[in-house]
């Protein structure tokens, strides 16, 4: 956008001293518009946080065949990628879920 800006700037003006102190005007001008932007949005996001608001995408929910697919992949009759595959999930999440199940069963 600044590029697109300075082009038409340097075309309506002739002097480059006068067209560098416009375009220095306008770069202080869109830094500055940038800034309170970023401020409010990190003010928006605090405020969220503190009313409790869950923010992003919400985490998968389980399978029903889950557990029976865990115990396969416990007595390792199945790889976690195999077992990932059967849950349509990825192979993280499935690694994630494990760890989640392994921690309950402390």
């Amino acid at each position: 956008m600044l590029a697109e800006n300075e082009r038409k700037i340097r075309a309506l003006l002739t002097d480059d001293a006068i067209a560098d102190q416009v375009l220095a005007i306008v770069g202080e001008d869109e830094a500055m518009r940038h800034a309170d932007l970023v401020r409010r949005q990190s003010e928006g996001l605090k405020n969220a946080r503190e009313r409790g608001v869950r923010l992003g995408r919400p985490p998968a929910k389980r399978p029903r065949k889950f557990q029976t697919v865990f115990t396969m992949y416990q007595s390792g009759e199945i790889s976690a990628r195999a077992a990932s595959q059967m849950l349509h999930v990825s192979p993280g999440t499935f690694k994630r879920w494990t760890q989640e199940e392994e921690k309950q069963a402390e």
